[in-house]
C-alpha cells in the first residue's frame, strides 16, 4: 500500500483546511456560510492534490457544454478544479454495477504515464440499498491499464457527495512505468468504504508516565515534519536485516495488541521521556476498514499543534493485524497539568468489496 510512502510529503505542504472547506463550498453552490465537507486523504500524491485544490476558480461553460448539460453535479465538481486541468478533461459515460453501487468514470485526462480520472459512485437503480450518503473512501483498491501497462502507484480524494444526484465524486491521480495509450483504457475498483465519519474527543493526559519500557518493531510508516537527524537517538530509526529490511524504532511497550479493540481505537501508552511526549494508540483491525486520528497537543496559552513526527506498524494477534501510531511531541514541559490534548477521529463504515471495472475509448467531440 502507498498511503506511508507520501505521507511526510503531504503533511509538509498540504493546503489549510480552512481554504480546502472555502474552496468546496463555493464548488457545490450551498451558499453563505455553508462547507461542504472534504478531507484530504493523506499520503498521495500531495503535491498535485494541493495546488489543484488551490486552484483559482472560474467559470468555462465553453469547456464541457455538452457533459455540463446532461450531468449538473459534474460540472460543479470540474467547475473547482484548476482551469488548466478542466479544459483538458474529455467527458465519459461509461458505468459499471457491482454490488448495488454504480461506479461511472465521469471524465479523464492523460499526460503521458500520468493520468487524472474524476469518477462517482451512486446506489445501483432498484437496489434498494442507501450506501452512497456522504464521504467515502476507495480503499487503495483502483488502478488505470491500457491493455500494454498498469498503473503502479497513486492517489486518490473524495471531492463532495451531491445529495441532488445522489452522487460521491472523486478525483483519482494515478502512474504508470510507460505513456498511457488512449485507444483503449480500463479503469478498476475493487472496493469501497461507506458511511464515513469523524467526531471529537479529548484524550487523557493524566496518566503520563515519565519512564516506561520500550520494544524495537518494524516500521510500516512514518512521517512528519521533524527530519530523522533531528530528533532524540532514542528516538532515531536503526536499520533492517536480511531477514526483515524494514527499518526499526523503539517505541512504548505498552496495552498489548491482545488486549486492543478490534474494531475501534484504544490508547496503548503516553509518556514524557528525552525531551518528547510519546502518544501511541492501536487503530484496531484495519485491513477492511480505515481509522485514523489526528492528534492535537494544546499548551497552556490555548496554542495547538500536531505531532513533529509519527511511526506506525502492525502487530498480529491469530489471524487479526492491529495497527498501532506513535505520536512524538518534542517540546520542555515541566508540567504536564498545563497541557491537553483532543483527537479527530476518523472512521471507516461499512467496506463493499465489488468488481466495478469500465473499458473505454479517450476520444474528444
Amino acid at each position: 500500500m502507498f498511503k506511508s510512502r507520501y505521507q511526510e510529503a503531504y503533511d509538509a505542504i498540504a493546503p489549510s483546511p480552512e481554504l480546502v472547506a472555502d474552496v468546496m463550498a463555493r464548488a457545490v453552490g450551498e451558499g453563505k456560510g455553508k462547507r461542504a465537507a472534504i478531507k484530504f486523504r493523506k499520503n498521495r500524491f500531495a503535491r498535485r492534490a494541493a495546488l489543484t485544490a488551490a486552484a483559482v476558480l472560474v467559470c468555462f461553460a465553453a469547456a464541457v457544454p455538452v457533459c455540463a448539460a446532461r450531468v449538473p453535479a459534474f460540472y460543479r465538481i470540474v467547475e473547482f478544479l484548476s482551469p488548466a486541468l478542466a479544459d483538458k478533461l474529455v467527458p465519459i459515460e461509461e458505468s459499471s454495477t457491482s454490488q448495488g453501487i454504480t461506479m461511472q468514470v465521469e471524465a479523464v485526462h492523460l499526460m503521458g504515464n500520468e493520468a487524472d480520472i474524476i469518477i462517482s459512485l451512486r446506489d445501483a437503480a432498484g437496489s434498494g440499498q442507501d450506501l452512497v450518503n456522504g464521504e467515502m473512501d476507495l480503499y487503495d483498491s483502483y488502478g488505470l491499464s491500457d491493455y500494454m501497462n498498469d498503473s503502479v502507484i497513486g492517489g486518490c480524494r473524495f471531492l463532495t457527495y451531491d445529495e441532488t444526484e445522489d452522487k460521491a465524486f472523486f478525483q483519482v491521480m494515478v502512474q504508470s512505468d510507460k505513456a498511457y495509450q488512449s485507444g483503449k483504457l480500463k479503469f478498476r475498483v475493487r472496493s469501497v468504504l461507506c458511511g464515513k465519519y469523524k467526531e471529537t474527543r479529548d484524550v487523557d493526559l493524566s496518566g503520563t508516565v515519565y519512564e516506561a519500557d520500550t520494544k524495537l518493531v518494524s516500521l510500516s510508516g512514518s512521517g512528519g515534519l521533524m527530519r530523522e537527524e533531528e530528533l532524540p537517538v532514542s528516538l532515531q530509526e536503526t536499520t533492517g536485516t536480511p531477514d526483515d529490511p524494514r527499518p526499526g524504532v523503539k517505541v512504548l511497550d505498552g496495552i498489548k495488541a491482545a488486549d486492543c479493540a478490534a474494531d475501534g481505537f484504544t490508547v496503548t501508552g503516553i509518556a514524557y521521556m528525552d525531551g518528547a511526549l510519546r502518544v501511541q494508540m492501536c487503530m484496531g483491525d484495519n485491513w477492511k476498514s480505515d481509522r485514523n486520528v489526528e492528534l492535537f497537543l494544546r499548551d497552556a496559552d490555548g496554542g495547538e499543534r500536531y505531532s513533529d513526527r509519527s511511526v506506525s506498524w502492525h502487530e498480529a494477534v491469530g489471524d487479526t493485524s492491529y495497527q498501532f501510531y506513535e505520536f512524538w511531541y518534542l517540546e520542555e514541559i515541566e508540567s504536564i497539568a498545563d497541557y491537553s490534548m483532543y483527537g479527530i477521529f476518523h472512521e471507516s463504515g461499512e467496506m463493499v468489496e465489488g468488481d466495478w471495472n469500465v473499458t473505454f475509448r479517450l476520444q474528444k467531440d
